[in-house]
């Protein structure tokens, strides 16, 4: 093939008609010409973000912006007016880096997946080059190049089968079958086959676990299926979590907020005869005031409570803000092999077809004779991880009907003496037993494949009703001879055969996954099933566990490519079942439903599985999955069960449900206190509290009680609820109302302190309003905990609460007591019946917000 030829070749991403002398394969100039050409056999790499990459992106928050400003202005003014204390620039500052930290955080979610998928590529291949066999660098192969491949080895590159004797391999973490794929040199494809059905064709990364073959290497490097996998991945980018967005967005709403009552602030100080430095100061305030420092903190440790509790339950969540993503799903895209069933073949369908005669009547139970005819037709490995899964079913059957005693009792008169291996020509193996004088030859397979004397109509309707209801089918039949069969050929062993029966096997539904099905519909979540398998057998599983209902439907890859993105966006939600799809479809299905606005969370554990798992808005991997899954998800399920991608979804609403509770407690006193601010400077107060006594209260009475909401336990019945809106604002459902409402009486109480305290001095008002301030928002933190009365909850039942709010409490307490802190603080002793005034305000906002719960205001 000429070096001018290979472009069209290279577009089309396959090589046809390859001249490669098939007897000495390609001369060293040859392949020489193709590697400069085509490069090297391996997947590009994604680069990884630098630390400055990260930063620049993380001071795009606006609050951090504005807070850096606040510091600028605050450490200037410090340096003018009080050189030596620089308490409040310090405070404000460490509020920022804090902030910093954990929004890069945040952002740094490691991308390893293309690391993972070089891993699976081997290291060296066994290649004909003129003439001789060669063990080269499997990143120096070439299309055209002739390989050789063995039992243990891994496929260095896609090809085709050119010869190959009993040959398998497990592709499973490309197709998302099980089972090793057997390959044909002589099969012949036809229009819409999937990648799992070509059985002339090897992929890079597959597994050879059968026999050997010699293959004719198509493609390597990026333009192998793995290859394309690695494109996929990088492709898809990183999605932001619905979260990020709606706090993004609060954070722009409040930042503007900030940045307009500071410059109020400034106007009206300066109109009302205050010094530029005071306005400043002032301004300050207000923007610290408007921006809920606190807020990432608790959102933070919110969502770690829940990656904790996750984690107990059995899953790992990769990035904090997954556990609030996950809440939000409403549609699970669940692979079907060991996450709806048990991915363990089981024998379910006994089917013994005629009297067995006396030298074979082992029992008087017709199915017990019939396994025991089964499992003499099997070859079973000492290592039960080296049987494969239908040995393991057979073996496990004849276990479940039989005592260890009585089994050895049967056979213990059969001696074997020959076994024919499953050949994937014959599609049967054979074994043969002396008993006594006779010899006895049982052989299993294909039904089709076994040469019966006896065959019948009635054995095929039983065999095509078995095959109908999704089950792999095998018979057995049996002959017996009576002399010797040392010179009997296979043919021979294996014609006229008696046929006695059929096994149904299947991998059943896992028993708690029906269960799961339900309580995820019941909490308005569509539950869709994504497998590499056959159509007949999904829909069977897909019905038994509740997937698919009344009127559903389901589709396979190739009926699904026939469909435009536009046409299956509009048709797919009458879809439950998709079957025999490739990786491009999964893609192709999770952003259809994307399209609708749905939430998407989708599981699998293969190679293949991995570009859908990173386009989703959750991607789920099996614990027992591939490494490139794992990389590319938000969660791994470490017992790869789907009632517990249920509890995850629970575990996420409650962790939302919280986060909104904290806002609640959070922005009322921030708002109040702009308020409180703005008022006072209209009518001449001057600013009743500095930036750092705010600090103070959202550090104190904010962020260390508000933390505690996070382990509150969900409310009410949290899973019979609809799914919130992807677009849905955090403040719907009534929130900004309720944040406004208390705000208003947060002002009121506190400005009723200010007006007593102006009786007797400024700095008295300014001390008690701290206080009031500080107090209110303590014993909010009661409201927020649920809609229900404070008094039919059990006052510790959040413990942490009862903790954290005492230590706010004793806290602001203490910062205007202990003279060392009244002075660094400027607070003053406000006397007893000062106390009284503010003990008695701080718990109005309590006493209004019951008052509105026991008549049922809310």
């Amino acid at each position: 093939m000429k070096i001018e030829n290979l472009q069209t070749d290279r577009q089309k991403g396959l090589i046809e008609n390859l001249q490669t002398d098939r007897q000495k394969g390609l001369t060293e100039q040859e392949a020489n010409d193709r590697l400069e050409y085509y490069g090297v056999n391996s997947i590009d790499t994604q680069s990884t973000k630098s630390f400055i990459v990260y930063f620049k992106e993380a001071m795009k928050d606006i609050t951090i912006l504005i807070l850096l400003v606040a510091t600028g202005l605050s450490t200037v003014i410090a340096y003018q007016t009080h050189p030596d204390d620089f308490t409040e620039p310090i405070v404000i500052f460490s509020i920022v880096l804090l902030n910093l930290y954990l929004s890069i955080r945040q952002q740094k979610s490691a991308e390893k997946s293309m690391d993972q998928l070089k891993k699976m590529s081997t290291p060296s291949s066994c290649v004909l080059r003129e003439s001789s066999v060669k063990e080269i660098n499997s990143s120096e192969i070439v299309p055209g190049d002739i390989v050789q491949l063995k039992l243990g080895d891994r496929v260095p590159a896609d090809a085709k089968v050119i010869t190959s004797t009993n040959f398998f391999v497990d592709e499973s973490f490309l197709t998302g079958e099980s089972e090793p794929s057997e390959k044909d040199a002589s099969y012949q494809p036809t229009d819409n086959e999937g990648l799992s059905d070509r059985k002339d064709l090897v992929f890079s990364g597959a597994l050879v676990v059968t026999g050997k073959a010699t293959v004719l290497v198509e493609k390597t490097g990026n333009a192998t299926e793995i290859g394309k996998i690695s494109h996929l991945i990088t492709n898809e980018g990183t999605h932001v979590a619905p979260l990020q967005i709606k706090m993004q967005r609060l954070g722009k709403v409040l930042g503007l907020v900030a940045i307009t009552a500071g410059f109020l602030a400034i106007v009206i100080g300066l109109v009302k005869g205050l010094s530029l430095e005071s306005s400043i100061m002032t301004a300050i305030s207000m923007a610290v005031a408007a921006i809920p420092e606190v807020l990432p903190v608790v959102v933070t440790i919110s969502l770690a409570v829940g990656m904790g509790n996750m984690a107990v339950k059995k899953t790992i969540v990769r990035t904090p803000s997954t556990v609030e993503t996950v809440g939000g799903v409403s549609v699970i895209c669940s692979d079907k092999t060991g996450t709806i069933t048990e991915n363990k073949m089981s024998v379910k369908k006994i089917a013994p077809l005629i009297e067995i005669p006396t030298l074979l009547d082992f029992t008087k139970d017709k199915e017990k004779n019939l396994l025991l005819l089964f499992y003499l037709a099997s070859a079973f490995s000492e290592n039960e991880g080296g049987s494969n899964p239908t040995e393991l079913a057979i073996q496990k059957a004849v276990n479940n009907r039989f005592s260890e005693k009585e089994l050895q009792e049967h056979l213990s008169d059969l001696e074997k003496i020959k076994e024919l291996p499953f050949d994937s020509k014959r599609k049967r193996m054979t074994v043969v037993y002396r008993i006594g004088k006779e010899y006895l030859s049982v052989t299993k397979g294909a039904f089709d494949r076994l040469h019966l004397v006896n065959l019948s109509e009635d054995y095929q309707a039983e065999h095509d009703q078995l095959a109908d209801q999704a089950y792999r089918v095998l018979g057995v039949a049996y002959k017996v001879f009576q002399q010797s069969i040392e010179e009997l050929s296979e043919e021979e062993l294996e014609e006229e055969l008696t046929f006695a029966g059929f096994i149904g096997i299947i991998d059943p539904a896992r028993k708690e996954a029906a269960k799961a099905v339900e309580v995820a519909k019941k909490a308005g979540i569509k539950t869709v099933m994504i497998t590499g398998d056959h159509l007949l057998t999904a829909s069977r599983i897909a019905k038994e566990v509740g997937i698919m209902g009344e009127g559903d439907r389901a589709m396979t890859g190739a009926e699904l490519k026939r469909m435009s993105d536009k046409q299956l966006a509009e048709t797919i939600d009458r879809y439950r079942v998709f079957a025999r799809t490739s990786t491009e479809d999964k893609i192709r299905i999770v952003k259809a439903f994307q399209q609708n606005d749905e939430i998407v969370a989708m599981t699998g554990d293969g190679v293949n599985d991995a570009p859908a798992l990173k386009a989703a808005d959750v991607g789920i991997a099996m614990g027992s999955g591939t490494e490139v899954a794992k990389e590319a998800s938000d969660m791994v399920l470490v017992d790869d069960h789907f009632a517990t991608i249920v509890q995850a979804v629970e575990e996420g609403r409650r962790v939302y449900q919280n986060i909104r509770k904290s806002l609640y407690a959070m922005l009322g006193c921030n708002i109040s206190a702009l308020t409180i601010v703005l008022i006072s400077l209209i009518l001449g107060w001057g600013a009743p509290v500095t930036a750092i006594q705010l600090l103070i209260i959202k550090v104190v009475a904010d962020g260390i009680p508000g933390f505690s909401l996070s382990v509150e336990p969900a409310e009410g019945k949290n899973m019979e609820k609809q799914p919130i809106h992807k677009y849905d604002s955090i403040f719907s459902q009534g929130l900004t109302f309720k944040i406004l409402e208390i705000s208003v009486v947060f002002t009121v109480v506190t400005l009723l302190a200010i007006v007593i305290g102006r009786t007797q001095s400024v700095a008295i008002a300014e001390t008690m309003t701290f206080i009031v301030l500080g107090l209110s928002t303590i014993s909010h933190m009661y409201n927020c905990r649920s809609e229900v009365s404070i008094l039919r909850l059990k006052f510790f039942g959040n413990p942490l609460l009862v903790l954290t709010t005492a230590i706010g409490a004793l806290i602001i307490v203490l910062l205007v007591t202990i003279p060392l802190t009244q002075h660094t603080f400027g607070f003053v002793t406000i006397g007893l019946s000062n106390w009284l005034w503010v003990l008695g305000l701080s718990f109005i906002p309590v006493a209004y917000i019951e008052v509105k719960k026991w008549t049922h205001l809310f």
